[in-house]
């Protein structure tokens, strides 16, 4: 259903460091980096192909704070590569899942495309407490 594990998201409190440290524990390469304005979201992903880690965090200390729960790294969501999104979509939203978007601040109901890639992320309250992240290239 869900497809290839395409990364683990932990939520980070300091990335510089908790990207220091992953790198030495870990022995992982920087893959990529991305900026996502909008959301106020900036994150480092380790590690090449299927299963790579990314460390992010977000510039709304409020809100990072809330996800933290008081920690300063914490499993955040499993994102998961999906061949029909609008499909799986579908029939999450049959079984009463909800969307939201990576500062999980208010519902969607379209998809939001970031580069060549299309992502949901689902409101954990919704989806068994799993925020999960199911992203399809687009077509």
């Amino acid at each position: 259903m869900f497809g290839e594990l395409d990364h683990v998201g932990l939520i980070v409190r300091d990335l510089d460091a908790s990207v220091t440290r992953a790198r030495a524990s870990f022995d992982l390469p920087v893959a990529r980096t991305a900026t996502l304005e909008r959301w106020g979201v900036e994150a480092v992903y380790l590690g090449e192909g299927t299963g790579s880690l990314e460390l992010f965090t977000l510039a709304d200390a409020t809100l990072r704070d809330a996800r933290l729960a008081g920690a300063d790294e914490r499993l955040d969501h499993v994102c998961f590569r999906v061949a029909d999104l609008e499909a799986l979509a579908s029939t999450l939203r049959a079984a009463g899942v909800r969307f939201t978007g990576p500062d999980r601040q208010g519902e969607i109901d379209e998809p939001i495309q970031l580069g060549a890639t299309l992502h949901y992320w689902t409101v954990p309250q919704s989806s068994g407490g799993l925020a999960l992240q199911l992203s399809q290239p687009a077509r």
